[in-house]
């Protein structure tokens, strides 16, 4: 109970599943985190990966889980393995949701910690780690066991020092974030969800991507490719978030990176995001939507109001792969709303370039948000853009030259 005696919502839970021989994942779901990252909006909660490979000479480790689970994953593993039995540690990536627990298991036996050179930097600075850590080139191999395992740099995917490992006995891929996913699920793999919840897992996926991946789209590509250019063709793909992925699904979410990486649109799609202090701005923006409606044209509406404040998050995913979008925004200290220029920066960040914007901004005594908004997405790159001010109150007197450019 905290001291305002409101309840916290514990709602974290760990399961362990095996994928294939030797093989285990351990999953721990997590609904309390309500925003990822401290800044993205998670109703759906996140789950987070780690796996354990069991041969003769030791386990191997591949990440852990988030630094605040620390004692429930130690005894999550300690069910599949000692940690002192812990050979090898893998490092994918360090940021601490997967990061947090190295540190512990560490202690608890001598494994050797494996990654990137600048993640042992990291695991000092972050956790004041004194353990065994060897750093493994791009292209590396380990044999273990029966298994090889090859370790591949995937920079800025979304970390410098964010690596791959490929077992290659297994045709498995450990991803880490690469093809990872927000929301909570009952299932293992991706194909064992009924088809109306793929529909919602991939929006999930989408979300995450555009959140998270997005800034740094075109490395997706560029490791897609460097992947395949290894001959990396694998039958399971395996990310730290997430549902895993098999057989002729894994082309489907490579596919489906592919298309998010390119900032393909959705042809048609509009998505309207409108921050309205007083009622101007939404009436505006409903006659508008009424407007394109009549012209068949549907939009997708978020709303930031008084009374009512859609998920960032949810916008910045839905936006991704819109073809238009409409900004809506009030006037705010002779500035444009202090909410739409957050929006328009996180846009302009996250967002392919190559889409149509319009920005409709309501005055009271004189406009201004429509060129500080103009500002901030022509330097990040946006071309197409057209800004419609006018008097709050008075927007009918626009409403056709806006919907003219979006149609």
């Amino acid at each position: 109970m905290r001291d305002d005696g409101v309840s916290e919502l514990l709602e974290i839970a760990f399961t362990k599943v095996k994928i294939s021989k030797d093989l285990y994942m351990i999953r721990a779901s997590d609904l309390n985190t309500a925003f990822f990252e401290s800044l993205w909006e998670i109703p759906e909660g996140i789950t987070y990966n780690s796996y354990v490979l069991t041969v003769n000479e030791g386990a191997v480790l591949f990440d852990t889980v988030k630094n605040t689970m620390v004692d429930e994953y130690i005894r999550a593993l300690s069910e599949l393995v000692d940690p002192r039995d812990v050979k090898y540690l893998v490092v994918h990536h360090m940021e601490p949701d997967h990061s947090g627990c190295v540190k512990k298991i560490s202690e608890l036996g001598e494994p050797i910690v494996l990654g990137h050179s600048l993640a042992g930097k990291m695991l000092k600075s972050f956790y004041g780690f004194s353990g065994k850590f060897s750093p493994v080139k791009d292209g590396e191999e380990l044999k273990v066991g029966e298994y090889t395992l090859k370790f591949i740099y995937t920079p800025w995917l979304h970390w410098p020092e964010t690596m791959v490992t490929y077992v290659d006995e297994m045709t498995t891929l450990l991803s880490c974030d690469i093809f990872g996913s927000y929301g909570v699920f009952s299932a293992t793999y991706y194909d064992e969800l009924p088809e109306f919840e793929r529909v919602k897992y991939k929006w999930f996926m989408k979300k995450y991507f555009a959140t998270v991946i997005g800034f740094y789209r075109d490395w997706a590509i560029k490791n897609l490719s460097k992947l395949s250019s290894l001959a990396i063709n694998p039958f399971t793909v395996l990310p730290a978030h997430g549902l895993a992925w098999r057989d002729r699904y894994v082309n489907e979410v490579v596919e489906l990176y592919k298309k998010w990486s390119s900032g393909k649109a959705e042809k048609g799609k509009v998505v309207i995001a409108y921050l309205s202090m007083y009622g101007f701005i939404k009436r505006a923006v409903m006659d508008f939507a009424a407007e394109l409606e009549k012209r068949g044209i549907k939009t997708s509406i978020h709303e930031f109001t008084d009374t009512k404040r859609s998920n960032i998050s949810d916008l910045i995913g839905d936006i991704y792969d819109s073809e238009i979008v409409v900004l809506a925004t009030s006037t705010y200290d002779a500035d444009a709303f202090p909410l739409t220029k957050y929006i328009t920066h996180l846009i302009s960040r996250k967002i392919p370039r190559e889409k149509k914007v319009l920005v409709l901004a309501g005055y009271g005594w004189s406009p201004r948000a429509g060129l500080e908004i103009k500002n901030i997405l022509t330097q990040a790159g946006f071309s197409e853009l057209k800004i419609v001010e006018f008097p709050a109150g008075e927007h009918r007197e626009v409403l056709s030259e806006a919907v003219e450019y979006v149609k």
